[in-house]
């Protein structure tokens, strides 16, 4: 039995020494480095002088129209209710939903009832006002009235010519017209209805000019005003161009975005109110690359940029906007008008290390053509 305890002693006290011979004798390790971040350390240290080789492209700027694209809706330009500003009963209504009418055309009379004969009782005593302050003035010029009951009957005189307008203004309420031409979207009085002030008669819809109305982020507000070109691409292929009308100087709060109205002749009709587009607006041209997004990559701030490199054999980063986008890539603007862009291996170096480059046209040439 005392053989088993010394024995499992000693062999606890070797693993003991053994761990702690492992403890004393490792090297404290280092955070973890970046592939890049090895590559400058050997090359710093002497090392045995080998480079990082990456691929490269030529790239030349090329002048680019810079556009905005952004999706939109079609939307009425106007949309007016019309409501009643009298009583009475609705004595005519000769429209119906999805009528076309012209500025001007009836959209719902009221009974006229007894405003005309109103209209006839204010005429009479506009006259009778009129005759007595004439013939006030005469007795007055004669210094037979005094300047008091002179202004006395020209103050009712007054009064008469106010109260005529005022009926025939009433008269004028009864009929309810179109304030522009349009389509009635929806009806809301029926023949025989008593109105009272305020109650609608029917809802017209302008929809020549159209509005295209979007939102703008930011980043892409820069250059659009108001009387720039635009076009709009709507789902069933139909295209439209248009001018910008409008650019909201005030954020959304809740998207901070800025709203944008493009006007739209449509003389047809075609175009109706709540179709989704894309809108597109030209802005001004500039020198831009074409390059692959696989390409691109973040700096230590989170920009994109891509990586090419100087005439020294050295990689440089480069800031990049995104400007516009097609089938075959991405165009961009930041780079130098002509540069050699890094295409495979520029996240296994950094900037300003030393590297070595196979350009992509030697790759592509035929072995016996490139010796």
């Amino acid at each position: 039995m005392r053989k088993t305890y010394l024995l499992a002693g000693l062999i606890a006290v070797g693993l003991g020494i053994w761990m702690m011979t492992g403890f004393l004798g490792a090297e404290e390790a280092g955070p973890e480095l970046s592939i890049a971040e090895q590559n400058l350390k050997r090359l710093g240290q002497g090392g045995s002088g080998e480079v990082t080789a990456v691929r490269v492209m030529d790239s030349v700027a090329i002048p680019k129209t810079r556009s905005v694209r952004i999706r939109g809706q079609s939307s009425a330009k106007r949309q007016v209710t019309i409501q009643t500003q009298l009583d009475g009963l609705i004595a005519e209504r000769p429209v119906e939903r999805g009528d076309w009418v012209e500025e001007g055309d009836l959209l719902c009379r009221i009974s006229t009832e007894d405003r005309q004969a109103r209209v006839i009782e204010a005429e009479a005593q506009l006259e009778q006002a009129k005759l007595l302050a004439e013939s006030n003035q005469k007795l007055a010029s004669q210094g037979l009235l005094s300047e008091a009951v002179l202004a006395e009957s020209k103050a009712r005189f007054k009064l008469a010519e106010a109260n005529l307008l005022k009926r025939r203004i009433d008269r004028q309420r009864l009929q309810l017209v179109a304030p522009f031409k349009g389509v009635v979207e929806d009806v809301h009085a029926e023949v025989g209805q008593f109105v009272t002030p305020g109650m609608a008669c029917a809802t017209v819809v302008e929809l020549d000019p159209i509005l295209i109305r979007g939102a703008l982020s930011e980043s892409k507000l820069r250059g659009v005003t108001t009387g720039r070109a635009a076009n709009a691409t709507f789902e069933n292929g139909a295209e439209v161009g248009g001018l910008v009308s409008f650019v909201s100087h005030v954020a959304r709060p809740g998207t901070r975005t800025f709203e944008i109205e493009i006007e739209v002749e449509n003389p047809d009709q075609q175009l109706v109110s709540g179709l989704s587009a894309d809108i597109q607006i030209d802005l001004e041209q500039v020198l831009a690359h074409r390059v692959s997004p696989g390409l691109l990559l973040l700096d230590d701030e989170g920009r994109p940029g891509l990586r090419s490199v100087d005439d020294g054999d050295r990689v440089v980063f480069h800031a990049i906007q995104i400007i516009d986008e097609d089938e075959s890539g991405i165009w961009v603007v930041g780079l130098p008008d002509s540069v050699q862009l890094i295409t495979v291996g520029q996240h296994l170096v950094s900037n300003g290390e030393r590297i070595s480059k196979v350009f992509e046209r030697d790759l592509m040439q035929p072995v016996n053509e490139r010796g």
